[in-house]
């Protein structure tokens, strides 16, 4: 017991020991593709659909996220809209069935969103499966306003369809 405790001890230690040198942090593998980091594109946000996404409210110390949607985001609940943004796959597969979409690139980390909540995040349902890429897609299609999701997101976009892929030059291992 009193070896485990030991040895537990010397663990913790040295793991605030390393997270107090202020040591460099090791390079990612992503270093070498910094338009994968997280950051969201300057078209995605000011005067865009996210700008009015961002309207809902809810209470941060509820048990869960239950959104109090804006008037303005109660008018286009059922509309035609159109979303720039990048895809957090939902399975392993090339071809996404549903997704999630938000303004931010994650650089392949699917559980981080740099600095958003849940009003960044786009629960989408496309009308046939969408090849996955890392750089931003324009979605179109009806927007759901979420009242009691079980996934606690607030959005989804039905009958999505991608209408382009942005930078693709750079990226030739996705297809238009």
């Amino acid at each position: 017991m009193n070896i485990q405790r030991t040895v537990m001890f010397i663990l913790l230690f040295a793991v605030v020991l390393r997270i107090d040198t202020g040591s460099e942090t090791p390079p990612s593998s992503l270093d070498h593709r910094p338009e994968l980091q997280a950051s969201p594109l300057p078209q995605m946000m000011k005067g865009s659909l996210w700008e009015t996404l961002a309207t809902v409210s809810y209470d941060p110390y509820a048990p869960t996220f239950i959104p109090i949607f804006s008037d303005t985001l109660k008018k286009m609940n059922g509309k035609h809209v159109e979303l720039v943004g990048f895809m957090i796959p939902l399975s392993a597969q090339k071809k996404q069935a549903r997704f999630v979409l938000t303004p931010y690139s994650l650089g392949g980390c699917s559980f981080c969103v740099g600095g958003g909540g849940p009003e960044s995040l786009v629960d989408v349902h496309p009308s046939k499966p969408i090849d996955f890429t890392y750089y931003p897609v324009t979605i179109t299609g009806r927007l759901e306003l979420l009242q009691k999701d079980p996934s606690e997101l607030f959005f989804r976009i039905s009958k999505a369809e991608v209408m382009d892929k942005r930078d693709m030059k750079n990226n030739p291992g996705d297809k238009y």
